[in-house]
């Protein structure tokens, strides 16, 4: 995989009675793989005795792929290099290297519990492991794409440092509770090398009730607006039936109610007592799209006015 190291041994023997001590060497034809493969500088290998070398391969491009046209067969380009010992007997052994860099495997799992209709930033380290700066466009993948109540907001171009890291911040807020899991990949578009986070969040209901105060003569009604937004980019429908009260004063207004994308409506609860009372209680709107709304009240039927 790319930007991981594997590692293969070569066996020297040395057939003199003296101990050797050889300073191999590697070299690539191209500039576009140097520094792939890298070795210790001196090898030293007993009389009459073997040693082994170690030869890494820590690939920081991704190898192309090529298609046979006859045969439709994919293929691998290879990073190539040579690995070279000068023996003190005089003699010489020399070795091609041939490296395959595939696809990478994900950065990190990012996991997290965050409640329903609150916004939080996720802060994504994004590595460069070139020298150079590199600019890369970020992307995010959900596995439910039919899911219109999640939102994920970033910048769309990001530049990193060469052979550094830049923080990116990632905007989530999910209306509903459950789990979301995406990807967020940062792709360098010029030579198509990326990186990826899997991300997997639970999403808690929204337990904040908002406290509303409603004061009353008995007979006379009092109404309170509720404002609900829909964010989302489709039509939301809303009728009273989604409501729960158990108050026998309380009624909302209207019936049936339809919030255009990224539009803000009211409601209205009316509070109309019939007897002096002070109690409390609590209506909830659950909506499918738009999730769960609960509203603490206290309510006060006082003495009518003359």
């Amino acid at each position: 995989m790319v930007r991981k190291a594997t590692t293969q041994t070569v066996k020297i023997d040395n057939t003199e009675d003296r101990e050797w001590a050889i300073n191999p060497t590697i070299s690539t034809p191209s500039d576009s793989a140097m520094g792939y493969f890298t070795g210790r500088s001196t090898l030293v290998v007993p009389a009459k005795g073997s040693a082994n070398y170690e030869v890494t391969y820590l690939p920081k491009t991704m190898t192309k792929k090529k298609t046979n046209a006859e045969t439709g067969e994919v293929s691998h380009e290879h990073h190539k290099a040579s690995l070279f010992f000068p023996l003190p007997n005089g003699s010489a052994l020399l070795y091609n290297l041939q490296g395959v860099s595939t696809e990478p495997e994900k950065e990190d799992l990012i996991s997290d519990t965050v409640i329903a209709r609150k916004q939080k930033n996720f802060i994504v380290p994004v590595k460069n492991w070139n020298k150079s700066t590199r600019r890369y466009t970020a992307s995010w993948e959900v596995e439910n794409e039919e899911d219109t109540t999640l939102f994920l907001r970033g910048a769309n171009v990001f530049d990193v440092p060469g052979e550094s890291h830049k923080d990116y911040k990632l905007n989530f807020q999910a209306l509903r509770a459950g789990v979301q899991k995406f990807k967020l990949t940062f792709k360098e578009e010029e030579s198509g090398e990326y990186i990826f986070f899997q991300f997997e969040i639970k999403v808690e209901d929204n337990k904040d009730v908002e406290e509303i105060e409603l004061v009353s003569p008995i007979r006379e009604r009092i109404s309170q607006g509720i404002v609900i937004e829909n964010p989302t980019s489709e039509e939301v429908a809303i009728n009273r039936n989604q409501f729960t009260c158990t108050n026998e004063y309380l009624e909302i207004t209207p019936e049936n109610l339809t919030l255009k994308a990224k539009e803000s409506r009211e409601f209205f609860i009316n509070f109309r007592p019939l007897m002096i009372s002070e109690q409390q209680s609590e209506i909830t709107l659950k909506n499918p799209i738009l999730g769960d709304f609960k509203y603490q009240l206290k309510l006060k039927g006082i003495a009518p006015t003359s």
